[in-house]
């Protein structure tokens, strides 16, 4: 997809306080340059949501040892709390939202750390207000313009992310508030 520039390759982000210097971030579209274990998983969950069939993101949660954290409160039963948070009662919804999510490019955060942690979308380790036009138009994908221009006058992304380490091991796929 030939979406713009992306910040460059490896940049700095947020303000460094004198007590703790601020985090690296690397900023990425080549899903092929991630790890092999990342790439895996990344495909799987592309494979269970283009399937249209919630049921089929089961095969991604049992990869894990533990599953992935898809809400603030404990949810024993992820598809379940999936087809509950999805519009459509079915989970249809939050399928589009993992795709369009990991179509998009990606940031690499902490790394060569042992918190290192590859997010989707890139958007969500930038300023919202400085979004270059492409930019913009890729977050438009999947937020209304009215919704980042809020999130962009809070100060920070507050809607789902999708986060896998190294290993391959899939953390969150979440909303921030």
């Amino acid at each position: 997809m030939p979406f713009a520039a992306l910040p460059a390759l490896s940049q700095t982000a947020g303000a460094a306080s004198a007590a703790q210097p601020a985090a690296e971030v690397q900023f990425g579209r080549d899903a092929t340059r991630l790890p092999q274990p990342v790439q895996r998983m990344r495909q799987a969950i592309m494979q269970a949501a283009t399937s249209g069939d919630i049921e089929a993101l089961r095969l991604p949660i049992d990869m894990n040892e533990l599953p992935p954290v898809f809400a603030k409160e404990r949810t024993p039963d992820r598809i379940a709390y999936l087809k509950g948070a999805s519009a459509d009662g079915n989970g249809r919804e939050m399928l589009a939202i993992l795709y369009s999510l990991l179509t998009t490019g990606y940031a690499i955060k902490n790394p060569g750390t042992k918190d290192e942690m590859i997010v989707w979308p890139y958007h969500a380790a930038l300023s919202l207000d400085k979004l270059t036009p492409s930019q913009e138009v890729e977050i438009y994908r999947f937020l209304s313009p009215a919704r980042v221009k809020e999130m962009a006058a809070a100060g920070k992304y507050a809607w789902y992310r999708v986060e896998i380490s190294p290993d391959g091991v899939w953390h969150t796929f979440s909303k921030e508030d």
